[in-house]
């Protein structure tokens, strides 16, 4: 097994797979109560006596309360969006790690898996990102979301680059149908 048999577009898939692990820690989901939280907590966290310090104290424990990431959340919608991350970053890392050994796929392989699991994870989290859990009036999208989308959209288009031709440049061949007797 070698890495050096690892194309551009093959290394990105890896790269963005593990990145896919990385997006689900940081914030996805707040509130209006959890922004105004962390607004008045940056305003006193600027001044250097007691209360500021309490009150920065009290708001960013408020703040942490309302706020959610992919962890966080506790709807099955929420738990099969973490799941199809999870399983979208270890088909990116399996398909890299089959292309360094040097295994041969015929059809989509597993690059093609990779792809279409990116594919159908960014249309989950895509919905998500929309239809915002809770009341829509009060919840609010933080980076996390959209920051997973658009890792979910490099590694997809990365999966089809590397579909489409091998380390020489040529293009794959697909295998023939047997025809129909």
């Amino acid at each position: 097994m070698t890495f050096a048999r690892l194309q551009l577009a093959d290394w990105v898939v890896f790269v963005a797979a593990l990145a896919l692990l990385f997006t689900t820690a940081p914030d996805w989901y707040s509130t209006t109560r959890g922004e105004e939280a962390r607004e008045i907590q940056k305003r006193a966290g600027s001044g250097d006596g007691q209360v500021e310090r309490e009150v920065e104290q009290v708001a960013g424990a408020l703040a942490e309360g309302v706020e959610r990431n992919a962890w966080q959340e506790d709807g099955l919608f929420d738990r099969i969006i973490l799941i199809a991350l999870l399983a979208t970053s270890a088909f990116g890392v399996a398909a890299a790690f089959w292309r360094a050994s040097g295994r041969s796929s015929d059809g989509l392989g597993p690059f093609g898996f990779a792809g279409l699991a990116a594919c159908l994870t960014a249309l989950l989290v895509l919905y998500r990102i929309i239809q915002e859990p809770g009341f829509d009036e009060l919840t609010t999208v933080k980076v996390g979301a959209p920051l997973a989308l658009g890792v979910l959209g490099v590694m997809a288009f990365a999966c089809a680059t590397s579909l489409r031709g091998d380390s020489r440049g040529e293009p794959r061949k697909m295998p023939k149908a047997s025809p129909a007797t």
